[in-house]
């Protein structure tokens, strides 16, 4: 009796052992994931992240967020690089490193409109005498001449400053001067007068008018067929990488829409996050901005057809891309299994 009970309490240990192995390797598995998130800028443009991140999203959806920055297009290197695991930049900026053999999967999409301004200083407004609600085109040819600030050169800013330009039937690369300066630098030297202009989204683009600057054309309001709907930000991973990383790849989809739909109910307690990652922001200029992306924030997160189109479109008018660049297909482009 005394072997039997011996070997029935080995027996029992070890099965103790394999339980607490068990237990700790679900809890294991259970913990948040480090991921390394590559960002062009810190900017509201990328308001459901940093939601995300604050309210814990991320962290309830199995990842650990750690948030780096790299400017403009330096993004996609970033990326191919594997310094991160996933980036939310403009759909313009994926198409336009596609078009260069520089390959990212697009996996969703934050906001399906422009929201990038063009803001003039206050005495160049007042010598071109115009309306406030004149039309878009005739405010872009009144530029002519001007010296204008972007972020980047190729960058999303500059892009849609040569599409609109393009669009108004004017020649971007003779029309102005460009001066590619850091969003605080911009609002610096136009309140210096150092540029005339800059071509930014908020809050620099109302920084600026706080400094006395005129926002002068306001990207949802401009009306041409390739802006609407737009893959604004885009949600990239290198290839196949979701193949490795399934339940990654949906806890970060899964994370930024509920982001979403915080901001699409609860705008007290969506700024009372932001207000976490932009606390040197000013309140005003933070409400303010916010108010800007909020309606064009995309619950759904989806991906489509028509936004490939769309943004292709822009590319090609813009310049960013040859006019006879060839593109991968759209399934190596836009991957839609976490946006059913």
């Amino acid at each position: 009796m005394t072997k039997r009970m011996c070997c029935a309490g080995r027996a029992f240990s070890l099965a103790m052992i394999s339980l607490g192995a068990l237990q700790g390797s679900q809890a294991l598995a259970q913990s948040p994931v480090p991921t390394t998130i590559v960002l062009p800028a810190q900017s509201l443009l990328f308001a459901p992240l940093y939601i995300a991140q604050e309210r814990g999203f991320f962290r309830q959806h199995g990842i650990e967020p750690k948030i780096i920055y790299v400017a403009g297009p330096g993004v996609i290197n970033a990326m191919l690089g594997k310094s991160a695991d996933f980036s939310v930049i403009s759909g313009g900026i994926q198409i336009a490193a596609a078009a260069r053999n520089q390959k990212l999967v697009a996996i969703a999409n934050t906001q399906d409109r422009f929201t990038t301004d063009i803001v003039i200083r206050d005495a160049v407004a007042k010598k071109l005498e115009m309306a406030p609600n004149a039309d878009a085109m005739a405010k872009i040819r009144a530029l002519k001449g001007l010296t204008i600030g972007v972020d980047a050169i190729n960058g999303l800013p500059h892009s849609f400053l040569r599409f609109v330009a393009i669009k108004a039937g004017m020649n971007p690369e003779t029309d102005f001067t460009i001066t590619a300066l850091q969003p605080p630098a911009m609002v610096a030297a136009l309140k210096a007068g150092t540029i005339d202009a800059m071509v930014f989204s908020p809050p620099f683009s109302l920084l600026a008018v706080k400094e006395g600057g005129v926002r002068w054309l306001l990207g949802p309001e401009v009306s041409l067929p390739e802006l609407k709907p737009f893959p604004y930000n885009v949600v990239l991973v290198r290839p196949g990488y979701c193949d490795a990383e399934t339940v990654r790849c949906q806890g970060f989809v899964a994370a930024l829409k509920d982001a979403i739909a915080l901001m699409k109910t609860d705008r007290s307690a969506s700024l009372e996050a932001l207000g976490k990652s932009f606390d040197k922001m000013e309140p005003d200029i933070l409400k303010a901005s916010y108010e800007v992306f909020a309606p064009f924030a995309q619950p759904d997160m989806k991906l489509t057809s028509a936004m490939l189109d769309n943004v292709i479109a822009f590319d090609r008018i813009s310049g960013i891309i040859p006019s006879d660049a060839k593109l991968p297909p759209e399934a190596e482009l836009y991957l839609t299994t976490f946006t059913p």
